[in-house]
């Protein structure tokens, strides 16, 4: 079920872990004209691993070699952060 409490901490979560790669927003500008950044956005809000991610994020080391291996978007994330790497 789909509620603002879980909206905010999941828009948390992914905040923190786009920060613990080291990934802002303007990472994502140059691929497909931010729609990866749209489409994280969306996978992130209906992730039911959210709780998981939380508790993640509170034990992760800072900054984090790669995104968790249970994160939907851990690809994206690992093919952005290549980029932003060798550019």
């Amino acid at each position: 079920m789909f509620t603002f409490d879980k909206a905010d901490r999941r828009a948390r979560n992914m905040s923190e872990m786009m920060d613990r790669l080291g990934l802002g927003i303007d990472a994502f500008a140059h691929r497909r004209f931010g729609l990866d950044l749209s489409f994280a956005i969306h996978t992130c809000q209906f992730c039911i691993a959210d709780k998981v991610c939380h508790d993640w994020l509170a034990r992760a080391v800072k900054p984090a070699v790669k995104a968790a291996a249970f994160c939907p978007n851990a690809i994206l994330f690992e093919q952005v952060r290549a980029e932003q790497v060798g550019s």
